[in-house]
Order: structure tokens, then sequence, then C-alpha cells
């Protein structure tokens, strides 16, 4: 099994999404965690990305299996696994391979100008007495 080297102009993925955000439409609102999370979906999609799950493990690629299953929370900060596994953390992405991936995302047609995420409204439980 070989391993990918990492490459040395890493970007954070907030920021890589933050710029693929203003990209890729007329964005005037402002930026949200919820809605860089929505772009990292995109970026990873087509852009590899780099994280680890331990402060003092080195930065590795993540393959497919690796995010399966995960979902970008904290502005695309961490990718969290709601099944309990451990999350990755300092995400990044090259900032040559953030570049392909955002004319990748503009040929797709794809266009952040809309884009909006509120969670979900947190539902109350309701007791009635017996």
């Amino acid at each position: 099994m070989s391993i990918d080297p990492v490459p040395d102009d890493l970007l954070p993925l907030s920021s890589a999404a933050a710029s693929a955000y203003a990209a890729l439409g007329r964005n005037t609102a402002a930026l949200g965690e919820g809605v860089l999370d929505v772009v990292a979906i995109a970026l990873a999609a087509c852009t590899p990305l780099y994280g680890a799950r331990e402060a003092a493990e080195p930065l590795r690629r993540l393959s497919d299996a690796d995010l399966a299953g995960g979902k970008f929370v904290q502005g695309a900060a961490r990718l969290h696994f709601p099944s309990g596994g451990t999350a990755f953390t300092r995400l990044a992405v090259s900032a040559r391979d953030l570049a392909v991936g955002i004319a990748h995302l503009q040929r797709a047609g794809v266009n952040f100008s809309h884009a909006r995420f509120e969670p979900a409204p947190r539902r109350i439980p309701r007791v009635a007495p017996a």
C-alpha cells in the first residue's frame, strides 16, 4: 500500500469552502458555518481532502472509505461521524486541487447564490398528563 505525499500548499478546508462559495455565485449574504459545511460536501466530491483523527497524527489524504458516513460540521472544520467514530480534524485541501475543484464545479453548473442552511428546529417533547 503506497502513501500519497501530502502537498505543501494546504489550506484549511473552511477557508477553501469560503473561497469556493465566493467563486460559485454572487454571494452577498453572511457566510454561516452551515453553508461552509454544505460547500465542503461539494468540494469533497471532486477534490482530495486531507485530515487526521488525532492532534499528533500527521495529515494524510482521506479515502472515500474515510469520508463515508461522515458529516462536515463547525464550518467544515471537522468531519463528524454520527455513528460514534472518531472525527477527522485539521481538514485541508491543496491550493492547486482547490482551483481544479472550483473549475470542475463551475463547469457542472454549481452555484451557491441561493444556498441557505438553517438547522432543523429542535423538537421539544411534550408529555401529556395521564
